[in-house]
């Protein structure tokens, strides 16, 4: 065994609380792109479903 005092890596954890990675923006942005994404998508599924049906 080796002197290294450092902790073990959890081999079913990817990350250490400190190793994971920061998403820019917050909880409201992200809703907001969420919310955009599904009404554009339905917006566009409507007009192709009345196209194609």
């Amino acid at each position: 065994m080796s002197d290294d005092d450092s902790p073990q890596r959890d081999p079913l954890s990817p990350y250490y609380p400190g190793d994971v990675p920061e998403v820019p923006g917050n909880g409201r942005t992200w809703f907001a792109v969420l919310i955009a994404a599904m009404l554009l998508l339905g917006a566009a599924y409507g007009v192709l479903s009345l196209l194609f049906f």
